[in-house]
């Protein structure tokens, strides 16, 4: 599974690849993320990036 997460000012988007990844709303301290958690061959890695830099998550398989 692939999943390019597009960011503000960036021409290249992020991109994930693993076995399995979530991406989920996320809120600390009354700050809103984007989380994305990335599961790969049984470990697993997150990512917190604030949401309103976040302009578009595209998921290809």
């Amino acid at each position: 599974m692939e999943v390019q997460v597009f960011i503000k000012g960036q021409k290249e988007p992020i991109t994930y690849v693993g076995d399995r990844i979530d991406v989920l709303d996320f809120s600390l301290q009354n700050v809103d993320y984007k989380q994305v958690r990335i599961f790969k061959k049984g470990f697993s890695k997150s990512e917190l990036l604030k949401k309103d830099l976040v302009v578009k998550v595209v998921e290809k398989n």
